[in-house]
C-alpha cells in the first residue's frame, strides 16, 4: 500500500496533484490522507471517508495570511501522527506534498522509523514563497517567526528518499540539503483530451463579441497576485480597445478587486466560485490569459499557467525561470517583469500587432506534447513510488 499525504488535495478534486496521481496510477494499491477543509473556498468539504480516502478534521481559517490558519495546518499534522500511528498495515512508501512542512516531518520520522520509502514533492517554497505577501512585518519579529518553520523544512528534505518538483528550481532547492536522494522535476501537466470534454460538457452560456478582446485570470483571488498592476495595466485600454477582463474564481482579495475595478473604470467581471470544467471554458473563450504573481515571488510554475496553456490563451507572464522560459521557446505569450517592461505595456503591445502573434497559439499544442503530458509525467511518478 502506498500512502499519498497531501493538507490541499484529495482524489475528488479535478486537476490537483493527488488526484493525478491517484487516477493515472490506478494499477497501484493507493490511499489518500487529506483535510476536510477547503482552502480555496474556505468552506468545509463534503467528506465521504472510504478506503482510499481518508479526512483529518482541521480547524477552518478565512485569511490565508494568518494565525488561524497556521494553527490548522499545525493540527492537521497533529492528526496525520496520529492517524500514521494507528496504521494496522505499515506503508510501502509515502508520498507527502510539500507544503506544509510539518506534515512532511510527520510523514518524515514515520518513514524512519519504519524503513518505509519517504517521497516528498515540492509543490511551493515554504515559508520562502510567503516573503513577499508579509514584507510589512518587522524583520527581527519575521525572523523569529519564519526560522524553526525553515529549519523544519530543511529537515524534511533531509528525510527524503526520493525529491519531486513541479519545477526544476523546486526540486533543486530541496536536493541542496539532500545529496544523496534522486531528484525528478515534474510539471504539474496538461491532459488535453480531458480538458477538451470538459469544455464541451460545459453547460454555460458564453456570448462573446467577435471585435471583443477577453482577458482573463483564472484562480484563487489570493494574496500571491499582483492584481492592482493586473486591474491598473488594463486600464490603459480604456477607450482604445473593445474589451473585457474576467477574474474567473474568488477568494480573499474579492472585496480589494472589486474596488480596483471601480476605481480605474475597468469593465471587469468576477465569476465567483465554479466548477473545474465551467473555469477551463471560460478560459477557452478568452483571447488572453494572465499569469501575474508578486514582484520577487519565489514562485516558478504554477496550476493556472497549465490551464492557460490547456485552453490555448496567448499568455502574459510575470514569472521568471522555468515559466517565461517555456514562453519563450514555445512563443505562447510574452513575458513581463514590473521595472521597464510593465504590464500595461506588453497588454498593448499584445493588442497592436494581435494579427502576427495570435499564430502564437498554435505552440501551446506543442508545450504540451514537449513538456507538459500529463500522461507521461505520471506515468513517471507510479513508476518512482512503486520502486
Amino acid at each position: 500500500m502506498i500512502l499519498l499525504v497531501s493538507l490541499f488535495g484529495s482524489i475528488n478534486t479535478n486537476n490537483s496533484r493527488i488526484s493525478n496521481i491517484f487516477h493515472y496510477t490506478s494499477n497501484l494499491a493507493i490511499n489518500v490522507v487529506t483535510s476536510d477543509f477547503n482552502h480555496g473556498s474556505k468552506r468545509y468539504k463534503e467528506c465521504i471517508d472510504n478506503i482510499n480516502n481518508h479526512y483529518l478534521h482541521v480547524p477552518a481559517y478565512k485569511k490565508n495570511i494568518s494565525i488561524e490558519r497556521i494553527y490548522s495546518h499545525i493540527v492537521f499534522a497533529y492528526r496525520l501522527k496520529k492517524f500514521l500511528n494507528s496504521l494496522q498495515e505499515i506503508p510501502t512508501a509515502i508520498y507527502c506534498a510539500m507544503p506544509t512542512s510539518i506534515a512532511a516531518y510527520v510523514c518524515g520520522k514515520y518513514c524512519k522509523k519504519h524503513g518505509v520509502k519517504f517521497v516528498i514533492d515540492v509543490i511551493d517554497l515554504w515559508p520562502d514563497s510567503l516573503m513577499p505577501i508579509v514584507v510589512g512585518i518587522k524583520n527581527r519579529l519575521l525572523n523569529l517567526f519564519i526560522f524553526p518553520w525553515k529549519y523544519i523544512t530543511i529537515q524534511s528534505y533531509k528525510m527524503a528518499d526520493v525529491i519531486l518538483g513541479e519545477s526544476k528550481q523546486y526540486a533543486n532547492e530541496a536536493a541542496f540539503y539532500n545529496h544523496r536522494a534522486p531528484i525528478y522535476p515534474l510539471y504539474l501537466g496538461v491532459d488535453k483530451k480531458e480538458v477538451k470534454k470538459l469544455v464541451a460538457e460545459s453547460k454555460l452560456t458564453l456570448n462573446k463579441p467577435n471585435e471583443e478582446r477577453w482577458i482573463g485570470y483564472a484562480g484563487s483571488l489570493g494574496t500571491s497576485y499582483d492584481f492592482e498592476s493586473l486591474i491598473k495595466g488594463v486600464a490603459v485600454l480604456n477607450g482604445k480597445y473593445q474589451y473585457k477582463l474576467f477574474f474567473i474564481g474568488d477568494g480573499v482579495c474579492r472585496a480589494k478587486i472589486e474596488n480596483l475595478i471601480s476605481q480605474y473604470s475597468v469593465n471587469a467581471e468576477i465569476t465567483g466560485f465554479m466548477e473545474y470544467g465551467d473555469l477551463l471554458k471560460y478560459l477557452a473563450n478568452c483571447d488572453i490569459a494572465v499569469n501575474i504573481f508578486r514582484d520577487k515571488t519565489k514562485v516558478v510554475h504554477s496550476y493556472k499557467f497549465n490551464d492557460y496553456v490547456a485552453t490555448n490563451c496567448f499568455i502574459l507572464n510575470s514569472l521568471p525561470g522555468e515559466t517565461a522560459d517555456m514562453i519563450d521557446r514555445y512563443k505562447v505569450g510574452l513575458n513581463f517583469d514590473f521595472k521597464d517592461n510593465t504590464f500595461d505595456k506588453v497588454l498593448l503591445q499584445c493588442l497592436e500587432f494581435w494579427d502576427d502573434y495570435r499564430e502564437w497559439k498554435l505552440n501551446n499544442e506543442r508545450l504540451v506534447d514537449e513538456l507538459l503530458d500529463k500522461e507521461a509525467i505520471y506515468s513517471q511518478i507510479g513508476t518512482i513510488l512503486s520502486k
